[in-house]
């Protein structure tokens, strides 16, 4: 059965690097020859403005998430002082202006690493989070790695972590209520990279994640789960 969104979880729909610096003219070749998706840009816009529509119908919270990169590297679009300004966020993905959308700046693929993201994933008890944006492969597939392997949704029902004889074996069982992650993978994209087109290299990145690091599932039914709330 495909993985279904449960909007009576306390949920977070996080946007990862959606900057100008992969779309813009003078510097979308930096990443590679080719992309994927070419839906990604109204996909991702599509959820976006549904879940924010959603959001005042909703009696349980939803938040939106935004998490922008900014490089350490001066050669890189990503970095403040390029003269491109590929640091801004892409016109579709700009954050709410009452600062109700909290935004964490990254340095490293992981949006875990360098931020309060998962402190304040875990103060306000969000049990699903909803992860799109850019690049598959790369910051998107960390941030979801990290994020479960950090068990950011999950709620420990015993005292923690795991303890580990020498030998391996355990000595203490540890009982976790797990929550749940999404990917939507036609609300990301990649490029190519080395003699692999970029669409075989977003597949095989969404297949890596699929079943062990997160849920993967389609804007399309995202979308229709956050309609269905006003229906209720």
């Amino acid at each position: 059965m495909a993985p279904q969104i449960d909007l009576n979880l306390p949920t977070a729909l996080i946007l990862i690097d959606n900057q100008s610096a992969f779309t813009h003219p003078q510097t979308v070749s930096h990443w590679g020859a080719s992309r994927s998706n070419p839906h990604y840009e109204a996909n991702l816009q599509s959820l976006l403005s549904t879940f924010r529509d959603a959001q005042a119908s909703s009696s349980t919270p939803l938040e939106v998430i935004h998490v922008f990169h900014s490089s350490d590297s001066s050669s890189s679009p990503l970095h403040a002082s390029h003269p491109a300004g590929g640091i801004r966020p892409l016109e579709f993905a700009v954050p709410v202006a009452d600062g109700s959308e909290p935004v964490f700046w990254k340095n490293v693929n992981s949006s875990f690493i360098g931020t309060n993201l998962e402190s304040y994933l875990r103060e306000r008890a969000i049990r699903q989070i909803i992860c799109a944006g850019l690049t598959t492969d790369h910051c998107v597939s960390t941030t979801v790695r990290m994020a479960a392997n950090l068990g950011v949704v999950d709620r420990l029902l015993d005292d923690g972590p795991v303890r580990f004889r020498p030998d391996g074996s355990r000595e203490n069982e540890v009982r976790v209520e797990k929550g749940r992650i999404f990917l939507v993978s036609d609300a990301t994209a990649t490029f190519s990279k080395g003699d692999f087109d970029a669409e075989t290299v977003h597949q095989v990145s969404v297949a890596s994640l699929d079943g062990e690091f997160a849920d993967v599932i389609g804007t399309e039914e995202v979308v229709r789960a956050l309609k269905d709330i006003k229906k209720t």
